[in-house]
């Protein structure tokens, strides 16, 4: 007699097949398993323990109310090395100390402290935008975004400083966002693929000898990273000698911040959480620009409507990034490009214990995903989910966090995700208040995966039309 899998049903193509479709256009295949299993299904990944999948938001809501005991952060499938003291791999009273000790500089009148130097940072860019040109636009955002890390939070002020980094960390990240390593991570194990990369860092920070072989891409990775990390230990360590006065950036605030015991952060995971809110601000945030630019260009209606907004919030004077929260409506845009293109597929818990959804026994060691793509686009939940309407979120309510979560839930809900926001409001509105720009024709925003996030295809292109009139001082 058979037994019965208790887990739903799914795809029954081989592993590697269903990773190869997922890396090619995620949306897409998950809604197709949706069409085909229902809102409940089952993926299988090579090297990892499967992962059932919804978007039932009472299902995401019994995902996000999971305790600390009941799933293993630690063991989640995830590819990149960001180090193993980050945020992201920490559990129980370990993820509760380092959240609480760093939330207070991502928030308040912290995060509103960064707003003039988020502006500068777009400004440097939007400056050598020239009438005529046609803009990669997504590589743009992450010279942007990543000026904005350098500055807020390494601290890297003087571009002497921030030239000594800015090689090594991109030289690392672009290796680690590679298609190349999700696809050998969906092949080998993400987790044993970041446990490799690691192990280059190790030894080369060790003083470890160079492989005599031509230095193959992994070895590339991570004799960049061991650079930055070297770079990070050595301005902790200055801060701690010589004190921050100064100084407001996150870099120097953790090289001081102690916990309720008066002890200070061990060096390493010092690193490891500047790591991470490097990876979370610059990658993920220059992925959400480039869908939010695709979907505003795309509708000259909303557009105007930002433009509108902007003249009654400032007049005629300059822009004034302390008060981009003011802009509402640019901010439902940017949550709207949130919704209909999430950057995160999903948001995972690898369970230590058996859960039960629905009918469902689903066992320990297995994913569960409350799936990002598929509840932002519930028709029960949205209406017309393909229709861009910032609107939605201009009414009260609109948006409760089991059924929009780009950011996560729960009790790891992004940490950065007030930072992001700020970031964001103030990039756009500059970059719209400065040029008018247009897709360029023939331009594609095909969704795929690089690294860990959902970005649009390098072939997404912006012309820049003509530079708007600056505004009087």
């Amino acid at each position: 007699m058979q037994t019965r899998s208790p887990l739903p049903p799914g795809p029954e193509e081989p592993p590697f097949l269903q990773a190869m479709r997922f890396g090619r256009d995620p949306y897409a295949y998950l809604e197709d398993c949706v069409r085909r299993y229902g809102d409940v299904f089952t993926l299988r990944l090579p090297g990892d323990p499967p992962r059932v999948v919804s978007s039932d938001p009472a299902i995401v809501r019994q995902i996000f109310a999971l305790k600390p005991d009941d799933y293993a952060q630690g063991k989640q499938s995830f590819p990149m090395n960001i180090g193993e003291n980050s945020l992201l791999f920490l559990d129980g009273d370990r993820h509760h100390r380092e959240r609480q000790l760093m939330m207070p500089h991502l928030h308040g009148e912290r995060l509103r402290s960064y707003a003039a130097s988020m502006c500068a940072c777009t400004d440097r860019v939007v400056d050598r935008w020239k009438p005529g040109a046609e803009l990669a636009i997504h590589s743009e955002l992450q010279d942007i975004t990543l000026d904005v890390i350098l500055r807020c939070v390494f601290g890297a002020e003087d571009d002497k400083r921030a030239a000594r980094i800015r090689g090594p960390l991109l030289t690392w990240l672009n290796g680690a966002m590679t298609p190349a390593l999700f696809f050998a991570s969906a092949l080998l194990n993400a987790n044993r693929v970041r446990a490799m990369l690691d192990t280059v860092v190790r030894r080369r920070l060790a003083g470890g000898p160079v492989p005599r072989r031509p230095l193959l891409p992994w070895e590339k990775w991570g004799a960049a990273k061991a650079e930055v990390l070297e770079y990070l230990r050595e301005d902790v360590e200055r801060c701690r000698k010589e004190g921050t006065a100064g100084r407001s950036d996150v870099l120097a605030l953790l090289s001081e911040a102690r916990y309720e015991d008066g002890g200070l952060m061990d060096m390493e995971h010092v690193q490891d959480e500047l790591v991470t809110l490097l990876v979370g601000g610059h990658e993920t945030t220059a992925n959400s620009l480039t869908w939010a630019l695709w979907h505003v260009l795309s509708r000259p209606e909303v557009l105007a409507e930002i433009r509108a907004e902007r003249k009654r919030v400032f007049g005629d004077n300059p822009f004034d990034p302390a008060r981009a929260g003011e802009l509402v409506y640019l901010d439902a845009c940017i949550k709207e490009a949130m919704r209909i293109t999430p950057i995160a597929p999903a948001v995972g818990r690898h369970l230590r214990r058996p859960m039960r959804i629905r009918e469902y026994e689903i066992p320990s060691d297995t994913i569960v995903w409350a799936c990002v793509a598929l509840a932002h686009r519930r028709t029960d939940t949205w209406g017309d989910p393909a229709r861009f309407r910032p609107e939605r979120f201009l009414e009260p309510g609109a948006a409760p966090t089991n059924h929009f979560f780009p950011f996560g839930g729960g009790r790891r809900t992004c940490l950065g995700m007030a930072f992001a926001g700020v970031e964001m409001r103030i990039v756009l509105g500059r970059i719209l208040e400065r040029v008018e720009l247009r897709i360029t024709p023939g331009s594609n925003a095909q969704a795929e995966i690089r690294g860990i996030t959902i970005t649009p295809s390098k072939a997404l292109e912006i012309s820049v039309e003509r530079r708007l009139p600056s505004r009087s001082s």
